[in-house]
């Protein structure tokens, strides 16, 4: 009977080159980094001063991932191709990449000043021409016992839940109003976006295919939770960021920017003087070829899957796309319904962010064990029932809720672990089914799924928030979720095999 891969007796001793991951994650490093900034100040961009509704910010969130469908199988197939580039098929896509996104971060920048600055110009922190874009806000201060004539500042301080949601409201339809009245700025920020998002999208899949360029197919899942940590690195990298140069509500997002442009070109430095792909790739091939980890697709020389493996192929990516239709919901919505529901400050929902992606980065060896103790499939399961139940409470707490400050981060917290759990396991288990001309390919359907779901939730999310109640989309969130645990059952390839046991220590290093 045939076999899709054949292991020596020796592959026990087959271990996971951290150095090599290491530094080719750099490039994910940077990519998370952009992301986490791009996630959390874009729907505040757009709302507070765009003036966009939830389902309308939430439509334009999903451009980069619509863009992402047809532009990731794309460039991932182009750095198949590209096996005579000088610098590596995958690195010169990360090069050019990279600098056309540093440059199109500083663009986008320059059209958020501008409209910022009229905004200000337009009384943005004025207590008196806010009331007149809102007229609850005087019945709020009225109500609270405050002059009409209070500073911004201490209305803010006040810590009153209708002074500040009418604030905000007010803030929403003075920037709708200067859009209107310039609809020119917001039209070149959505050209400059677009530019962003074609360059971004031009070096992922390369960049995420080159993990299982240079890692034997046995050692995916690992490799992936160390690339999925260079990630949650990126993303901390970012929030902290955050919180140095975009902590108020009343000052621009340039610096921020700036910084975010400024990281991406250090990242990609690190990388183009660290990274040799070619070797790389050469040291994986005589690693597979001195332990005889031989794939049996990849000796025949054929793209074609029977047809079993390609049922699961397709139940691996719709798992992907119902997952991210669900997390990627609460996620696109996180910065606006904490502030503007929940009533937090802008820094502490920074702090549930260090928090959500420090989890992360903790969970990592757990999962790793896991996926090697128990199998990627059983994991995946683990981190969606976590995740679905973890968003159920969400739904219930409000600005008056006793402990909300604490609830809401542990909640969110637990279905950060099911995301680490389901994306550390998930890729791996779509490139087991690739062979080494395919994998960019592949990674590509991979993308293409995941960012299909990500093009449409926040706009779908949006109209239920818009019009239910903004808690909804927790509710959401955990439907999604439990579908992806429907398609995950149904998977019969693409799993590692659960070795015998072993150490602790032992099983983060290898797999059999």
């Amino acid at each position: 009977m045939k076999r899709e891969k054949t292991i020596s007796q020796k592959s026990d001793t087959l271990r996971l080159d951290y150095k090599r991951t290491i530094l080719v994650g750099f490039a994910f490093f940077g990519i998370m980094c952009f992301w986490e900034v791009y996630d959390y100040i874009m729907p505040l961009i757009l709302n507070t001063r765009f003036g966009l509704n939830s389902w309308q910010y939430g439509l334009i969130m999903g451009l980069d991932n619509l863009l992402a469908i047809f532009l990731l199988p794309l460039f991932g197939t182009l750095s198949d191709k590209s096996v005579n580039a000088k610098m590596g098929r995958r690195t010169k896509f990360i090069f050019w990449g990279s600098i056309a996104a540093s440059i199109a971060v500083i663009v986008l920048a320059v059209f958020e000043v501008i409209q910022f600055n009229k905004l200000i110009s337009a009384g943005y922190s004025d207590t008196a021409s806010l009331i007149g874009y809102n007229p609850d806000l005087a019945s709020a201060i009225t109500s609270a016992g405050l002059d009409l004539n209070t500073a911004y500042a201490e209305l803010m301080a006040s810590n009153n839940a209708d002074i500040i949601s009418a604030l905000k409201q007010a803030q929403i339809a003075m920037g709708a109003q200067i859009a209107k009245d310039n609809v020119w700025i917001i039209v070149m920020f959505i050209i400059a976006l677009l530019l962003l998002l074609v360059s971004m999208s031009s070096y992922r899949s390369p960049a995420v295919s080159l993990m299982p360029d240079v890692t034997p197919k046995p050692l995916r899942s690992q490799a992936n939770a160390l690339i999925t940590f260079m990630g949650g690195a990126g993303g901390l990298v970012a929030i902290v960021l955050y919180k140095i140069f975009a902590n108020k509500e009343t000052q621009n997002y340039l610096w921020l920017f700036i910084a975010v442009a400024v990281v991406l070109l250090l990242i990609l430095l690190v990388y183009m003087l660290t990274v040799k792909e070619k070797k790389f790739v050469e040291l994986r091939e005589a690693e597979e070829e001195k332990y005889q980890v031989v794939d049996e697709e990849e000796s025949e020389g054929t793209d074609k899957l029977p047809k079993t493996k390609l049922v699961s192929l397709f139940l691996i990516l719709f798992t992907v796309f119902l997952w991210f239709m669900g997390y990627n919901a609460v996620k696109s919505h996180l910065s606006t319904y904490a502030t503007q529901t929940l009533l937090f400050e802008q820094g502490f929902v920074g702090t549930i962010s260090i928090l959500n992606g420090a989890g992360g980065a903790i969970a990592l060896l757990p999962v790793a064990l896991l996926a090697n103790k128990l199998g990627r499939k059983k994991t995946i399961i683990i981190g969606v029932i976590v995740a679905a139940l973890a968003f159920i409470p969400c739904f219930f707490m409000k600005s008056t809720t006793p402990g909300v400050k604490a609830l809401f981060p542990i909640c969110f917290l637990l279905a950060g672990f099911g995301m680490v759990c389901v994306n550390v396991n998930t890729l791996p288990m779509v490139t087991e089914l690739s062979r080494g001309s395919t994998v960019g390919k592949y990674t590509g359907y991979y993308y293409a799924f995941s960012m299909s779901a990500q093009a449409v939730t926040p706009a779908f999310a949006g109209i239920f928030m818009d019009k239910i109640n903004q808690s909804t989309v927790f509710i959401y969130a955990s439907i999604f979720i439990a579908l992806a645990l429907v398609t995950t059952i149904f998977i019969k390839h693409g799993d590692n095999k659960p070795p015998k046991k072993k150490k602790m220590l032992e099983y983060f290093s290898d797999e059999d």
